[in-house]
């Protein structure tokens, strides 16, 4: 459904409308949600009330939505981020540790290595630094397409590229990271 579409059904419609957007974009909002708070240790209670706030607030300030400077995706992961580095502050400030009656077991795979998680942890710190390294717009560009999953096209329609121009900065900027990282075949392997 397009933004624009969605947008109007929301305001004419709004139960029909946020059912739409939550069906549409619910598991990338968790996802988010869940990235942020989960090394807050915050319950799983929590982590579902930060995806839905993050909902709320996408319906109780849709005034402030710009379709101008991005489409509703990229707009619900940055206030699903906003909502959750508020959530994050609050259980570090009040000390929220999950509760003994959470079932956290489904969520350790049998194979859980902490050594693993470091090396893999690290191993993102430093890919983000290089992607930040690379300077704008390439960062932008590459943060929306590998991170947002946003088309050339709705980049060059955000940042005001041509599409051609967009993958060819891509390709350069994945060029510059497969050389930092040791050159790796295939460029959605680093990513």
């Amino acid at each position: 459904m397009q933004d624009a579409a969605l947008l109007e059904l929301i305001r004419n419609d709004p139960n029909e409308g946020m059912r739409q957007l939550i069906s549409l974009y619910s598991g990338l909002v968790y996802s988010i949600v869940r990235g942020k708070l989960r090394s807050a240790g915050v319950s799983q209670a929590d982590i579902d009330a930060c995806a839905a706030d993050t909902f709320s607030e996408f319906y109780i300030h849709i005034e402030r939505y710009d379709p101008k400077r991005c489409g509703v995706k990229t707009w619900l992961c940055v206030i699903a981020k906003n909502v959750s580095i508020s959530a994050y502050r609050k259980a570090v400030r009040d000390g929220t540790r999950i509760s003994m009656d959470d079932d956290v077991s489904d969520d350790i795979p049998d194979d859980f290595s902490l050594e693993g998680e470091v090396v893999s942890k690290l191993e993102r710190e430093a890919l983000t630094k290089a992607v930040n390294d690379l300077g704008e717009p390439d960062r932008e560009i590459i943060v929306r397409k590998y991170y947002l999953g946003q088309s050339s096209k709705e980049i060059a329609g955000s940042l005001g590229l041509t599409v051609s121009n967009v993958d060819t900065r891509t390709h350069r900027a994945i060029k510059k990271l497969r050389t930092r990282f040791g050159g790796k075949d295939n460029e959605k392997e680093i990513l």
